[in-house]
């Protein structure tokens, strides 16, 4: 495997003056370092991107989506460039995918990626005792396990207190794997079907706060099942904030996220505000 380093300069500031908007000469260096393996496998590999505002940094672990059977980590490092414009590490995954594996590899994998980056992070920049777990669609979906359920996380001698917070988007909270033709194949009937859904696991003690973005307009989950997440954790103990897009469907809410802008757009400003305010 090969090593990819590349490294950006980005301007970041404007000025505002009564003849319009011009760029000032202010340069952050972006750094991306590519396909860093985590795990033995092939599919075990991430990126990190980091700036030189990064230091001693709140951490993003973001997983894709995919119905658990697509996607790679690449798309998504414009949302790292623009969080580590912001000061905030970003590392995006890869995980292996069926029909090479079932269910539970995919929030295995999201807790072996959490080891690696507490093993690595300091090197880029990034605080271990400031990991955020991030996810949309599937990804979404093995983000909140591993911030429900602790027996992923100590199964590399870690537990929920390593995680600072989750931010599922567009999430599929609850289903019934044993119905729904396209989950049948991935959930392997043997395993409880309350144990493969975040709605279906009863929130432990500890667990880490929840913020839960989902589109109004999502036609594949319906965000009435990010509500009643949202709410079980509350009635739990926890604490969880849902916040409804009203202009955004399922892929547009990673797509808005996504899209380079020199200006935060909403989404991304909920992101950072949530980060903050828990570091």
């Amino acid at each position: 495997m090969i090593l990819r380093v590349r490294i950006i300069f980005t301007f970041l500031s404007i000025q505002i003056s009564s003849f319009g908007a011009t760029w000032l000469a202010k340069e952050i260096k972006i750094e991306e370092h590519i396909d860093l393996a985590y795990g033995e496998n092939a599919k075990q590999i991430l990126d990190v991107v980091t700036s030189e505002k990064c230091n001693r940094s709140p951490v993003i672990i973001f997983v894709h989506g995919g119905s658990w059977r697509w996607g790679q980590k690449d798309y998504h490092r414009s949302i790292g460039k623009q969080l580590a414009r912001n000061g905030i590490l970003f590392i995006t995954i890869d995980y292996r995918l069926y029909p090479e594996v079932k269910f539970p590899s995919f929030p295995e994998d999201v807790a072996l990626s959490v080891k690696w980056a507490r093993e690595n992070v300091k090197k880029f920049g990034g605080d271990k005792n400031k990991i955020f777990l991030m996810g949309h669609s599937a990804g979404g979906h093995s983000v909140s396990l591993v911030g429900l359920d602790s027996q992923y996380l100590k199964k590399w001698g870690g537990g929920l207190d390593w995680i600072k917070g989750i931010i599922p988007m567009a999430c599929p909270f609850q289903f019934d794997p044993t119905k729904e033709f396209l989950y049948r194949n991935l959930f392997p009937a043997e395993i409880a079907a309350e144990q493969m859904m975040p709605m279906g696991i009863e929130p432990e003690a500890a667990i880490p706060p929840f913020f839960i973005m989902h589109g109004f307009f999502d036609p594949i989950i319906r965000h009435e099942t990010a509500s009643k997440f949202a709410k079980k954790i509350n009635d739990a103990g926890g604490d969880a904030k849902m916040k409804l897009y009203n202009s955004h469907g399922h892929a547009s809410l990673i797509r808005r996220t996504s899209s380079w802008h020199i200006w935060p757009k909403p989404l991304l400003t909920d992101i950072i505000s949530f980060i903050n305010s828990k570091v």
